[in-house]
This record gives C-alpha cells, structure tokens and sequence, in this order.
C-alpha cells in the first residue's frame, strides 16, 4: 500500500487541545516527561485507566524542637546577642521557603524602688547558621517603671511566624539579649509556658518569600 498518512487513514481532529498530530510517516502522540521538584509527589494512572488523571501532591516537611524545661539567665551586656543553647538546633532537611514559628516565654525581674527610673526586658531572634537572621527579631516582654514604684516581676510569652528561604542543611537556633540596664532577665521554658522552635516547608527553592 502507498500513499500519504492522510490518504491511509481518518485525520487528525483540529482542535488545539489535541496531542495526536499527522506528520509524513503517520500519526504522532508526543512523549510525556514529567519532572517533579523536591517536596512535590507525582501519582500515574494505574494502567487503563480512562481518563488517565495524573495526582499531584506536596510532601511537607517539618522540623520542631521537643518539650523543653530550662532557664536561661541573659547576662550579657545591654543589647547583646547571645544564643540560647538550651533550644537545640533544628537541621532542614530541604530547601526551599519554610514557615518558622518561634514561641519564647521571657521574664523580666525588676529591683526594689529606688530614686531612678528602671526597666528591663527580653528580645529574642532566629539564628541561622551561627548568626542573627534580620528581620526575625521579637520583643517579647518588656517593663518599666518610674523612680520610687514597688518592685516587679512580669512574665509573657510571645510567638512570631514568618517565610524564611533555607538551603538544606542550613541550622535553625534561638538567640536573646536583654533590654534594659535594671533588673534581670531570662528566658524560660516549663509547663506554665514554653520555649520552641517549629518549621514547615511550604515551597520548593526557587520561590521567594513576601
């Protein structure tokens, strides 16, 4: 037999959606190649299947440090970073754009009335690989009082979420300094409030955190 694809056989429909396309030597369907990125799964159509559906799905990843009990005394100097060992590090396991969580519970001790004005108070911040990540920093408690007040002791617990991009491998720690000249201050993790460190990945690298 002889002749062209078209004379042997019913076209092809038109229509753009269609992958089956004429050429000289027949018909052509065109080989699908999916290429999936890190965190992201991809399901095939058992076979036979008609419609063949494809499932894409994410496989999250998170990281979070345990139960902590622990105090931890700032004794550095006004507005000095110091890390916090007592939260162990967290290791990402894949890059890409993770939601960080930290929750720090500070406390904040003030002396006993005196003639001058005194304050102190708890900053915290993320490390990241040894050092200070900008823009995680929190102020988490904070108190002051005039000359003469009664002394004081306050207590909060503060959290923060943000988007932060990580290479895999890339280490998550708590950093803190104290705010204030007067008093004590630390922070702390029990059963009355505790300190922790939680990540998930919500992107794959690449993306771009708002």
């Amino acid at each position: 037999m002889t002749g062209t694809a078209a004379s042997i056989g019913p076209l092809p429909d038109p229509a753009p959606c269609n992958a089956l396309t004429e050429t000289a030597t027949g018909l052509l369907v065109p080989e699908v190649l999916i290429q999936v990125d890190p965190g992201l799964t991809v399901t095939p159509p058992a076979a036979g299947n008609c419609p063949q559906v494809w499932r894409v799905g994410v496989d999250a990843a998170w990281v979070q440090n345990g139960t902590l009990n622990f105090l931890h005394s700032l004794t550095g100097a006004l507005r000095a970073w110091e890390t916090v060992p007592e939260v162990p590090l967290l290791t990402i396991p894949r890059a890409g754009v993770w939601e960080v969580s930290l929750q720090v519970r500070g406390v904040a001790s003030l002396p006993a009335p005196g003639a001058a004005a005194s304050d102190t108070g708890v900053v915290a911040g993320m490390y990241k690989n040894g050092a200070l990540a900008p823009g995680t920093e929190a102020m988490v408690i904070y108190h002051s009082e005039g000359a003469g007040d009664q002394g004081k002791q306050i207590q909060a617990t503060g959290s923060r979420q943000f988007m932060h991009s990580f290479a895999a491998g890339d280490t998550v720690g708590l950093g803190a300094y104290r705010l204030g000249v007067f008093g004590a201050a630390a922070v702390v993790s029990n059963g009355d409030g505790r300190t922790y460190i939680s990540a998930h990945w919500v992107a794959p690298e690449g993306d771009t955190p708002a």
